[in-house]
């Protein structure tokens, strides 16, 4: 990944709550842009500006329960115990 790119962070959060995470994300300006995938299984896109990414998974782990934010990879969702082991192993967010 080249350092002038935004990295893409994808989530799925409960529906009524797009709309909150989006004015979150964008209170922080220039942190990233939030998308709206599919509304009816909200699946959320953040394009995260260079450098932000730490900043934004900060956030987002901080609003997980509130929103009902859930991280995936390769499609599919994330458990509790795979985001714990990560974190623990190199301090980074999934």
């Amino acid at each position: 990944m080249k350092a002038d790119r935004c990295t893409i962070v994808e989530v799925w959060i409960r529906p009524h709550n797009i709309h909150l995470l989006t004015s979150i994300i964008e209170a922080y300006e220039g942190l990233g842009v939030v998308s709206t995938e599919d509304p009816r299984l909200a699946r959320v896109r953040i394009a995260v500006a260079p450098g932000c990414e730490a900043d934004l998974m900060e956030i987002l782990h901080n609003e997980q329960e509130r929103l009902g934010i859930r991280f995936f990879r390769d499609g599919a969702p994330l458990h509790s115990d795979e985001r714990s082991s990560k974190r623990k192993d190199n301090g980074n967010a999934p």
